[in-house]
């Protein structure tokens, strides 16, 4: 039997970096906006250089470092290089490595830490909510951590739009070598939404699903975005009135929720399982009328299945 990697611990620094980075711009760009009157920004570089031309100026880079490094050069593994805030990834097959470990070895469940053990191998290990200015997060930390519960509110009215955000973190940390990961929620949800007002106004409402997965370096730094992959659960647009429009049911692999990602053991990866709420309503229409949306979600995850695969 192949030995396990010693892949090292997670810390409270660990959370921490996952917290903070999950309040980053970078992973709320795509949040419905909540300023309606603004126009959308031409996309800039850091360095306030064109986007089209500082990612020309990345793939010329790419083309010159891959072509250094050839594949000849590796006997097996992954190799990784972060620079300039872009990884680049060469992997490898073990094509002659005789010894594998079990599949058991590789099948990994997280699920609530309903006794508080702070185990980041077993269990859920932080919580992360947001919210735009019209929303309720029904959850608490110790609700999302210990229990899996997933529930939040998201309302507008006329000529506004909001959102809410809330979310499971887990750790994970390759054991046996680089690898393929599936990462494969399971997600019970049940939404509740209603649109009233007389007033024709276009309104809208959606409830999302989804996983976010982050990594960086041993020491830190070298924060990089794996994946954040989402499914709509449900979503209506109307201009009629309507109450108590009810949805439910139960999310995973059939449906869409599930990602894969490469994981190498030079990295710590965090993963993070969420419900988001998204809401619109459209402007009155030069009377004394009030459009208004709500919608709620109350979800739960009652565990995450995280299987690597060798490369």
């Amino acid at each position: 039997m192949k030995e396990p990697i010693e892949t090292g611990e997670f810390s409270e620094r660990d959370v921490t970096t996952a917290v903070e980075s999950l309040d980053s711009a970078s992973f709320k760009a795509r949040f419905i906006r909540t300023d309606c009157n603004t126009a959308n920004p031409e996309w800039k570089a850091p360095s306030g250089q064109p986007i089209n031309e500082y990612v020309r100026h990345q793939m010329d880079r790419f083309k010159r470092e891959v072509d250094v490094g050839r594949l000849h050069h590796f006997h097996s593994g992954v190799f990784q290089r972060f620079d300039s805030a872009t990884m680049l990834t060469i992997a490898h097959h073990h094509l002659f490595e005789p010894v594998a470990p079990s599949a058991r070895d590789l099948f990994h469940v997280y699920g609530p830490d309903r006794d508080n053990t702070m185990d980041w191998k077993r269990y859920y290990r932080y919580a992360w909510k947001d919210k735009g200015p019209n929303a309720i997060i029904h959850s608490s930390d110790t609700q999302i951590i210990q229990e899996g519960k997933l529930a939040c509110n998201a309302y507008s009215y006329s000529g506004q739009n909001s959102y809410a955000l809330v979310g499971a973190g887990m750790f994970f940390r390759p054991q046996f070598g680089d690898a393929i990961v599936s990462i494969r929620p399971y997600v019970q949800w049940l939404t509740s939404a209603s649109f009233t007002g007389n007033d024709r106004a276009p309104a809208s409402a959606a409830a999302y699903l989804g996983i976010y997965v982050e990594s960086w370096a041993q020491g830190g730094g070298g924060h990089y975005v794996d994946r954040d992959h989402w499914i709509t659960v449900w979503s209506q647009n109307t201009q009629s009135y309507l109450t108590n429009a009810t949805a439910g049911g139960a999310a995973t692999v059939g449906d869409g929720l599930a990602t894969e990602i490469l994981a190498v053991t030079q990295r710590k990866y965090a993963i993070y399982v969420y419900a988001y709420l998204e809401t619109s309503a459209g402007p009155q229409q030069q009377r004394n009328e009030v459009r208004y949306v709500t919608i709620d979600m109350d979800a739960i995850v009652p565990y995450v299945v995280v299987e690597e695969k060798l490369v």
